[in-house]
C-alpha cells in the first residue's frame, strides 16, 4: 500500500462525477425504470405465466441496469471505451460470487438458531414442535449468551458480504477502462484500502441506498395496490436508487486512477476527472 486513500476527497469527487452523469443517463435511467416498473406489475398481478413473464423481465432490468452503468462510466470516464458484453460479463461473474457467499453465510445463519436453542436447552426441538413455540423460545434466548453469538454470527455475515463488494469495487471501472474483462483482476489493487473504501462508501452506498428504503417504504401504502400503483412504485424505486448507482459508481471511478498498478494510465484518467 503506497498511501492511505483520502476519504473525504473521494467521497465527494464520486459525487461531483454522479452530478456529471445524471443527464447523459437519463434514456437508460428510464428504461431501466420501465422494465422495473413492468416487473412489478407482473409480480403483483396474479395470471397464468406470470412467473415466466416476471422473469424475462428480470432479466431484461438486468440488461437495461449494465447499459446504464457502461454509459455512466463512459461518462465519468470521458471517453467510448469499453464493450457492452464485457460489462455484462463481469457483473454476472460478480453476481454470481456474491450469491454463492451469501447462500452459504445465509444456510449457517438458517440453521444456527436450532443449534444454539437446542445447546441452550429452552425447548426441545422436533418435527412436531409449532412454529410459534420455537419463536417465543428463539426471542427468549436472544438476550443470553447465546443470542449475542447469533448477532455476531449475522455481523460476521454482514461484514464478509460488505468486504466483498468493497474489494470488488474496481471491477466495472476497471473494464470500461482497459475494454477488457477484469472479473477479478482488481482485488489486489483494493488490498489494504478496505477500511477506507468502507468509509468513503458509508456517503456514496450506505446513506443513499437507506435513504432510498426509507423513501420507498414511506410513499408504498400511499401507491396502493392497483396496477398503477405496482407499476409506479417499481419505477420510482428505480429512481430512489439513482443516486446509489451513480454515486457508486463515481467512487470507482474516483478511486480507480489511485489503485492501478499503470502509472501512465492512471495519469491519463485522473486528467479526464
Amino acid at each position: 500500500m503506497d498511501k492511505k486513500l483520502p476519504v473525504l476527497e473521494i467521497a465527494a469527487e464520486a459525487w461531483r462525477l454522479a452530478v456529471r452523469a445524471l443527464v447523459p443517463g437519463l434514456p437508460w435511467l428510464g428504461l431501466l425504470m420501465l422494465f422495473a416498473g413492468l416487473y412489478r406489475l407482473v409480480i403483483g398481478m396474479a395470471f397464468d405465466g406470470a412467473a415466466i413473464v416476471a422473469l424475462n423481465l428480470m432479466a431484461a432490468v438486468f440488461f437495461a441496469g449494465v447499459a446504464y452503468s457502461l454509459n455512466i462510466y463512459r461518462t465519468m470516464l470521458g471517453a467510448r471505451t469499453g464493450k457492452y458484453l464485457q460489462l455484462v460479463h463481469v457483473n454476472l461473474a460478480v453476481y454470481v460470487a456474491v450469491l454463492f457467499v451469501a447462500v452459504f453465510i445465509g444456510f449457517f445463519l438458517a440453521i444456527l438458531p436450532g443449534i444454539l436453542l437446542e445447546a441452550s436447552g429452552r425447548t426441545e426441538l422436533g418435527a412436531e414442535t409449532a412454529p410459534a413455540v420455537v419463536q417465543a423460545a428463539f426471542m427468549d434466548m436472544l438476550p443470553t449468551a447465546y443470542g449475542a453469538v447469533f448477532l455476531i454470527s449475522c455481523a460476521l455475515g454482514l461484514w464478509a458480504l460488505c468486504f466483498l463488494a468493497v474489494r470488488l469495487l474496481l471491477v466495472g471501472a476497471a473494464t470500461v477502462s482497459r475494454e477488457e474483462s477484469m472479473v477479478f483482476r482488481t482485488w489486489p489493487w483494493t488490498k489494504g484500502h478496505g477500511f477506507r473504501l468502507s468509509l468513503a462508501a458509508l456517503a456514496t452506498h450506505v446513506a443513499p441506498f437507506f435513504a432510498a428504503v426509507a423513501i420507498n417504504a414511506a410513499l408504498n401504502p400511499l401507491l396502493g395496490t392497483s396496477a398503477v400503483g405496482h407499476l409506479v412504485g417499481g419505477a420510482l424505486g428505480i429512481l430512489l436508487l439513482a443516486p446509489f448507482i451513480l454515486a457508486g459508481h463515481g467512487l470507482a471511478v474516483s478511486v480507480l486512477p489511485r489503485l492501478m498498478p499503470d502509472p501512465d494510465e492512471a495519469s491519463a484518467i485522473a486528467s479526464v476527472e
